[in-house]
């Protein structure tokens, strides 16, 4: 079979065959078209269809091959794609978590910052309750000598009219200078 094979893939072999046929049918085949129209196909086929077999099998395999690269492309971006998703899903939550964790932030210093204000406030008030309670005091304290240098001005003036009414000269000024001196004692 192996050597009947190779006759087979030879296109002269083909013809040879064909005639071999119109000898064995006869002058009988040679006035039927029919038979004349299967030896030319036969022929033809036997000549032409290794090479034109060959060039379909050739493009038939290169669009093959051209499916094949694009399909290994669209593979080979699929999974790009997918690894660029998967970065910016994991971006996307990085993303995410940073800023919740400001807006944690933000509040915990807004916190901060409102407790500090509470404080200053407070301090800021207790400073002005004591500043009005100093002046409270001071204005006590003035008050209170103001009515005693009046009160010794209403009495040294009193003083002086009883005594102006009552001593007369040489009595007053023995008391005067007793004063004087009973006051010079004092302050010193």
């Amino acid at each position: 079979m192996g050597k009947l094979s190779r006759m087979a893939k030879v296109p002269e072999n083909w013809l040879l065959v064909a005639a071999f046929a119109f000898v064995i049918a006869g002058s009988s085949i040679t006035e039927d078209a029919s038979f004349w129209i299967l030896i030319a196909f036969v022929t033809f086929i036997g000549v032409f269809g290794r090479k034109a077999w060959a060039a379909i099998k050739k493009v038939l395999d290169t669009r093959a091959e051209k499916i094949q690269a694009e399909l290994d492309e669209a593979k080979r971006l699929r999974e790009e794609a997918q690894g660029v998703l998967a970065e910016y899903e994991r971006k996307r939550r990085e993303a995410e978590d940073e800023a919740r964790q400001m807006v944690e932030h933000a509040k915990v210093e807004a916190e901060r910052h409102a407790n500090d204000a509470k404080r200053a406030l407070e301090e800021t008030m207790r400073r002005r309750e004591d500043a009005a309670m100093q002046r409270i005091a001071q204005a006590e304290t003035d008050a209170l000598r103001e009515v005693r240098e009046t009160a010794a001005a209403l009495a040294v003036e009193a003083t002086t009219r009883l005594i102006k009414d009552n001593l007369d000269e040489a009595r007053a000024n023995d008391m005067i200078e007793r004063s004087i001196r009973e006051l010079g004692e004092k302050m010193h």
